[in-house]
């Protein structure tokens, strides 16, 4: 599993947001000084030209020669903006007759219109306004580079980049402690956590849980629940499974002590068959305790379309000759392509399980009916007979593990139906228990819900 930090996580994305605030500032702010630079730039060529109109051609001549030892140059000092400059300034007849131009005025050909112009001279771009004396009839263009102007957005931008630089150091630091001051709840929660051993069970209730984390704390204390629960059923299952084989083994010890001691061998062969009795006994009880462990980690990805009817006929078919030696009469009556997902193995046991306790506790030469059929959205298994049943105050533990009916003779581990709650539930079914055939007996019913299953 990939790793990542909460706490470098938040400080990459603070950081990244404060680059990108301040770049948005600072190009937000690098446009309006911009505009506002080239506008008053611009209002100075406009009074400049406002100026030199008042004068006459002589006074004009005579400034352009006092400008002379000023030249008009775009790369100027850093730190010189350029507005104490004398502006460039042509005088131009309205012939297209150049009159007169100031010394750093550029070679620029005759431009009728007036007002502001961006116009390239000389491969260098110059901005220029232009006004027309009608008295005199001659007009007057100021001009002056473009690069004047950028000069000092530019250092502008470069001086707010400069504090950027600076001051996004601090921040970073300044983040980071925050970042660690606000995450120390969740490190002593992690700390109190990681002190617990596995025993330890309790909810978790530190003095102060951050708001951020009360939906983690909760789902802890849920999944710690469960978890007491868990072991709490198995712990009540393993001294159940214990005290079960006590009683097998007890007696595989008395029949095998007796076998010993017998004088005779009648004695001695019917202590013997106690013996394996109880062998068998405890290895069909050791069998259904590996199958409910195994039914613990069933794998629904390796399921897949089973017959239901298919699977009850197989079954009867091979507790045929059981029922028989009872004289019981197995009916079977199963519906066409009853069919959902799930693991036959484990389907099989179910029904047999359900199979040999109507054998084990049905009636002498009495009747079994077992039924799969197909209702709306689901299928239904049921295994009925007419023997002795199970009281209502009984039916609702027939689920519990080792439970059995009192004054039952006929042998069992009190496993099975355990067993058949917990197929039923791995496959999305439901257990019922209700009265046999014309109300003597016992009726085990399963609905599975099986949407997807084939018609």
């Amino acid at each position: 599993m990939k790793r990542f930090s909460i706490q470098r996580r938040l400080l990459l994305l603070l950081i990244g947001s404060l680059v990108l605030a301040w770049g948005a500032m600072l190009a937000a702010g690098y446009g309006k000084a911009r505009a506002e630079i080239h506008e008053l730039a611009d209002a100075r060529l406009q009074q400049g030209a406002r100026t030199l109109m008042a004068l006459d051609l002589k006074r004009l001549a005579r400034l352009a020669h006092a400008d002379a030892a000023m030249p008009i140059d775009a790369d100027a000092d850093a730190d010189h903006d350029g507005s104490s400059r004398p502006l460039a300034f042509q005088a131009w007849g309205d012939n297209g007759q150049l009159l007169l131009a100031s010394a750093g005025a550029p070679a620029a050909t005759f431009w009728p219109d007036e007002g502001y112009a961006t116009r390239t001279i000389d491969g260098r771009d110059w901005r220029s306004y232009t006004l027309r004396d009608r008295r005199h009839e001659y007009r007057v263009s100021v001009l002056e580079p473009l690069a004047l102007r950028e000069h000092p957005v530019h250092e502008l931008a470069w001086r707010m980049g400069q504090v950027l630089l600076w001051a996004l150091p601090l921040l970073a630091a300044l983040v980071w402690i925050s970042i660690r001051r606000g995450l120390e709840p969740l490190a002593r929660l992690s700390d109190a956590i990681g002190l617990r051993d596995a025993g330890n069970l309790e909810p978790i209730r530190p003095p102060r849980i951050p708001a951020e984390a009360e939906t983690v704390v909760a789902a802890l204390n849920r999944l710690l629940e469960r978890l007491a629960h868990s072991l709490d059923k198995e712990r009540a299952f393993t001294a159940d499974a214990a005290h079960e084989l006590r009683t097998p083994l007890a007696a595989i010890k008395v029949q095998a002590e007796v076998a010993l001691g017998a004088r005779d061998e009648e004695s001695r062969r019917r202590a013997i068959g106690q013996v394996i009795a109880g062998v068998d006994r405890s290895t069909h009880l050791a069998e259904q305790l590996l199958l409910l462990a195994r039914l613990e980690h069933a794998d629904a990805a390796a399921w897949q379309p089973v017959d239901l009817g298919r699977v009850a006929a197989d079954v009867v078919a091979r507790r045929a000759g059981e029922a028989a030696a009872k004289g019981l009469d197995v009916e079977v009556a199963a519906a066409p392509d009853c069919t959902l997902p799930g693991d036959p193995a484990t389907l099989a046991i179910l029904l047999d399980n359900l199979l040999d306790n109507a054998i084990k506790y049905g009636k002498d030469g009495g009747h079994i009916r077992v039924g799969v059929r197909r209702d709306p959205g689901a299928v239904s298994l049921s295994v009925v007979d007419d023997g002795e049943g199970v009281g209502a105050a009984d039916r609702a533990r027939l689920r519990d593990r080792f439970f059995r009916v009192a004054g039952s003779a006929a042998p069992g581990s009190g496993l099975g139906l355990s067993i058949v709650e917990k197929i039923a539930v791995a496959h999305g079914g439901v257990v019922e228990f209700d009265a046999g055939l014309e109300g003597r007996g016992l009726g085990v019913s399963v609905r599975f819900d099986a949407p997807q299953a084939q018609r």
